[in-house]
């Protein structure tokens, strides 16, 4: 794996989507939170606009249908400040865990991004769908996060090194999935992944 050298640590740097959710743990049928709300209270703690968004996971997991409401955003700077900045984020929302992807930093993996269009939460409903029936079929579920802007749903996801063990396995699931939700060919980048959480 490649190592920074500490010149390049103070480059400027755009890290891939984060969406960060409200409630610790996972949130059930029961929470009351929107993708917009979700936005707006992240916007608040960040200080900043950001996109409402949904983080998909499987529904067996305690994800609502169509995705956990989240806010997503971008973030420019160096990679201390960006992760600095999540990780702030992540304790005043109080989340057990938040993943930032960013060029160059962290445990190097793969990630992706897609372009569907539609309704954010029927997108949603459809990815859980699939990678439900592509767990059953090959043990890996392809979680993901879905951004809305402008009548355009990005979709962006990285593959978790401590869960993924079979990166190209993980990619061609990614893409068998963009295809039956209707979603653009995905594009995928080598990305260092940083897990942010609660020391044990």
């Amino acid at each position: 794996m490649e190592k920074l050298n500490k010149s390049n640590n103070n480059a400027t740097v755009v890290s891939n989507f984060v969406f960060c959710g409200l409630v610790a743990g996972y949130q059930g049928e029961n929470n009351q939170a929107t993708p917009t709300n979700a936005a707006e209270a992240v916007s608040a703690a960040l200080g900043r606009k950001v996109l409402p968004g949904v983080c998909v996971y499987h529904t067996e997991w305690g994800c609502p249908r169509g995705g956990e409401p989240v806010g997503a955003y971008r973030a420019e700077g160096t990679p201390s400040e960006i992760l600095n900045e999540a990780e702030k984020l992540r304790k005043d929302l109080k989340q057990s865990t938040l993943s930032v992807a960013l060029p160059g930093t962290g445990t190097q993996t793969v990630g992706f991004t897609a372009i569907a269009h539609g309704s954010l939460l029927e997108t949603g409903a459809a990815w859980q769908e699939a990678a439900a029936r592509y767990m059953t079929a090959t043990g890996t579920y392809v979680s993901c996060g879905m951004a809305e802007q402008g009548g355009e749903i990005y979709i962006s996801a990285e593959a978790n090194p401590a869960f993924v063990p079979n990166r190209e396995a993980w990619k061609e699931i990614v893409k068998n999935i963009c295809a039956e939700i209707g979603a653009d060919e995905p594009t995928f980048s080598e990305v260092g992944f940083n897990y942010l959480k609660d020391a044990e």
